[in-house]
């Protein structure tokens, strides 16, 4: 056999190389041919009661959940508390239980191309962003991905990693994701794993409007707020508006109509306008918790108003709330916003009947299951006012229709009395009770004015020519 000469052997080594180069480097994604690490968890595992803080960042938003105490709170919203711990969980155990998929070799340099840089690097997104339209693209991709970190005691860095784009199949909520880890098997991988990108629906089909974003502050807040029940009085009064008059209903019972002291001989209540009345504020739900000093630049002070509740529990509520001021948009086409929601503040104060007055024909079996009865009362209303007290140091903002209930004029609540029938306008003889005292001419029986209806008439066809 004729042997091969060793520079042809050489050259086609060469050859060879040059071609697997050549198509490694015409991949846009190559991914590592060592793939011993594909399956293993991408984190050291931690014990979540360890987890001190959370933090989670897009380009637009960040929200930092912190401990305090045995809860977890919205650190950047005043230290409000979280809606949902099990929300949290399932996110910590969602990040856990992500294992290695394939590796994409790429360094810093290629961060923008995969859009893995960090929410804080806005002048490289930029940079990229202006080096995209140069090449033609009219509307380039933010660059920026989804930072989330998970910290310990000491700032002990339990997980810190950056999202980017989602691949293969997805669903609106749950994505798989290609990430850039910070920390245990660090690099850029396709993840094996899923990720709900939102909080909320915790039950399939849940309409919850209020929920968002894992990075918006908003999305954690719970829901939960003071209950105004068992209303006895309400006050509406403005601190700022001369022309609004205010004014005050009440009313006996729980069951009872409210009315006001005020009414004038020929006004009576508007009950279509009070019936909100009754249920007023007992779902009363937050939108977001404000900073007090920026909550100040935005109040538009000239429509505030104070609305002093009590209930015949003996809670006293008083509301100060101010609708935040409308930012008008430029162009003729744009209509202006006529409605905008409300800064809102709480003061509370209970005074309880501490004693029960007893009936004289009580037995003593009677007046001990009373007794009883009144003090399990009494610790929960107590226990209430506790529960509540901690909202009285924070400025909220609300909806604007779950005050529209609450913030009426008084011609709102009251209206004219319809003038009484003149005497002597009776129903004619021979008619049924209900019906109008007059009716069109000829159908009154016995009227001798013509009727204005006359009976069909015949008309002969007319012959053709």
């Amino acid at each position: 056999m004729k042997k091969t000469p060793l520079r042809i052997l050489i050259g086609l080594v060469v050859v060879t190389g040059s071609i697997a180069a050549y198509t490694l480097w015409k991949v846009p994604q190559r991914f590592s041919p060592t793939h011993e690490l594909i399956g293993e968890d991408l984190i050291e595992a931690f014990d979540v009661d360890l987890l001190e803080e959370v933090r989670i960042a897009n380009t637009e938003t960040e929200v930092v959940l912190r401990r305090k105490g045995n809860a977890f709170v919205v650190a950047n919203r005043q230290d409000y508390p979280i809606d949902n711990v099990g929300e949290l969980r399932a996110l910590v155990d969602a990040i856990a239980r992500f294992r290695v998929g394939l590796e994409i070799p790429a360094d810093e340099k290629h961060y923008a191309e995969i859009g893995l840089l960090e929410p804080a690097d806005k002048k490289q997104a930029e940079a990229h962003q202006e080096k995209r339209k140069k090449e033609g693209v009219e509307d380039p991709a933010d660059p920026r991905g989804l930072l989330i970190s998970m910290k310990g005691a000491g700032d002990k860095v339990f997980a810190k990693m950056v999202l980017g784009n989602s691949f293969g199949n997805t669903t609106a909520r749950q994505q798989s994701l290609i990430l850039r880890n910070l920390t245990g098997h660090e690099g850029i991988w396709r993840i094996l794993g899923t990720l709900t990108l939102r909080t909320g629906e915790a039950t399939p089909g849940a309409n919850d409007v209020r929920r968002g974003p894992l990075s918006d502050p908003k999305a954690w807040l719970s829901y939960k707020f003071i209950e105004v029940e068992n209303i006895k009085s309400i006050s509406l009064s403005a601190p700022n508006d001369k022309e609004f008059k205010a004014w005050t209903v009440t009313r006996e019972t729980a069951l009872g109509d409210f009315t006001t002291g005020d009414l004038k001989e020929d006004e009576e209540m508007d009950t279509s306008g009070t019936s909100s009345f009754k249920t007023l504020f007992e779902k009363l739900h937050i939108e977001d918790v404000l900073d007090p000093a920026e909550a100040e630049k935005k109040k538009d002070r000239e429509n505030a108003r104070q609305a002093v509740i009590t209930t015949f529990d003996g809670f006293t509520y008083t509301f100060d709330l101010t609708p935040m001021k409308v930012e008008e948009e430029e162009g003729d086409d744009v209509p202006s916003a006529t409605f905008s929601n409300y800064i809102g503040t709480v003061k509370i104060e209970a005074k309880f009947q501490e004693t029960r007055t007893k009936g004289e024909s009580e037995t003593a079996e009677q007046a001990k299951a009373l007794d009883l009865a009144f003090a399990t009362e009494l610790d929960n209303l107590t226990f209430k006012l506790e529960n509540e007290k901690p909202y009285e140091e924070h400025t909220f903002e609300f909806a604007q229709f779950s005050i529209s209930s609450l913030n009426k004029a008084r011609d709102q609540i009251v209206k004219a009395k319809a003038p009484p029938s003149p005497e002597g306008d009776t129903p004619p003889a021979g008619l049924p009770d209900g019906l109008p005292g007059s009716l069109p001419p000829g159908l009154i029986p016995g009227d001798a004015r013509p009727s204005a209806v006359t009976p069909p008439v015949r008309v002969p066809p007319v012959e053709n020519p």
